[in-house]
């Protein structure tokens, strides 16, 4: 009989698990981490492994893999992860001197994304509220890969990453999709009320942002928003013209040149925020022209 260590709930059948080479699975389920440090879900007694190497990031019905800014890096189907990467079954992950292969249940994937059926018809589970926000993406991340050395790039990537996230997650907040270059997060919240704690995000990414690598940028937007459906992003699948606005959002801050930028309709609730009136400014694919506000408050 295959041995099972599950991370969480004994009693649950995995969406998700890794296989290591003697046959042993180890459930995958929201944020696995990997690494040296005995507080780790996969922990690797080994000192060629960070204390916290690498995470497997539960995303709805996707599933990525992301280096965390390991001195050794993480490898998957034979290449060095240098930004996040989703995860297929049957895919190969190794570190240091530990091989897992990746495996998914994709039927219970389906199920996860909003899908349900009657009949052979599939109905699709649509929900809607209003939403905060943030999507933070490096800047000329591509020079950046160039300029730093193979084995430096990923590295200062994978720092960032982990970092981001550790402000998300102490703020109540929820990546919901990894892009490459960065990451879309959001707070439900119909009325703005917790404009606080988004607000005190904001203030600890600005700090890290005063960090001489990488650079990036930040956009901030409240809005009514879609959720389920059967698209892949993340734990919720977000649609509606407030989405495609925050991505919009960020090539305004980029043809301004804001490393952070917030939408009027998200300044109405912070009050007592500093933020600096840059004019109102098209944005690609809406009409007419909108207000925005810069954020550089920091603290110690």
């Amino acid at each position: 009989m295959i041995p099972w260590r599950f991370v969480e709930d004994l009693q649950q059948r995995p969406d998700a698990w890794l296989e290591r080479q003697n046959g042993e699975r180890i459930m995958v389920q929201g944020s696995c981490f990997i690494g040296r440090s005995t507080t780790s879900n996969v922990m690797l007694p080994s000192e060629k492994v960070s204390r916290r190497h690498a995470m497997i990031q539960t995303q709805g019905a996707e599933y990525w893999l992301v280096d965390l800014g390991s001195a050794n890096g993480t490898y998957l189907n034979g290449r060095r992860v240098g930004q996040p990467c989703r995860l297929n079954d049957r895919d190969q992950i190794v570190i240091a001197d530990f091989q897992f292969i990746f495996r998914s249940n994709s039927t219970v994937q389906r199920e996860r994304r909003g899908e349900t059926t009657t009949g052979g018809e599939t109905f699709l589970v649509v929900r809607s509220g209003g939403c905060w926000l943030l999507v933070a993406d490096i800047i000329s991340s591509t020079q950046l890969a160039q300029r730093l050395s193979p084995e430096e790039a990923p590295r200062v990537t994978g720092r960032w990453l982990a970092e981001c996230k550790q402000i998300i997650d102490d703020h109540s907040g929820a990546i919901n999709k990894f892009l490459g270059d960065g990451f879309f997060a959001y707070w439900m919240d119909e009325d703005g009320a917790k404009a606080d704690v988004v607000a005190k995000a904001m203030t600890a990414l600005r700090n890290l942002q005063q960090k001489s690598e990488p650079p990036f940028r930040v956009v901030v937007h409240h809005g009514k928003v879609f959720m389920g459906g059967g698209g892949s992003m993340g734990e919720e699948s977000f649609v509606g013209n407030e989405v495609n606005f925050i991505f919009r959002m960020e090539k305004v801050a980029s043809t301004l040149g804001l490393p952070f930028l917030v939408s009027e309709t998200a300044s109405r609730f912070l009050k007592d925020v500093p933020l600096s009136d840059e004019g109102a400014h098209p944005v690609p694919s809406f009409t007419g022209e909108f207000r925005f506000y810069g954020f550089t408050a920091t603290h110690a």
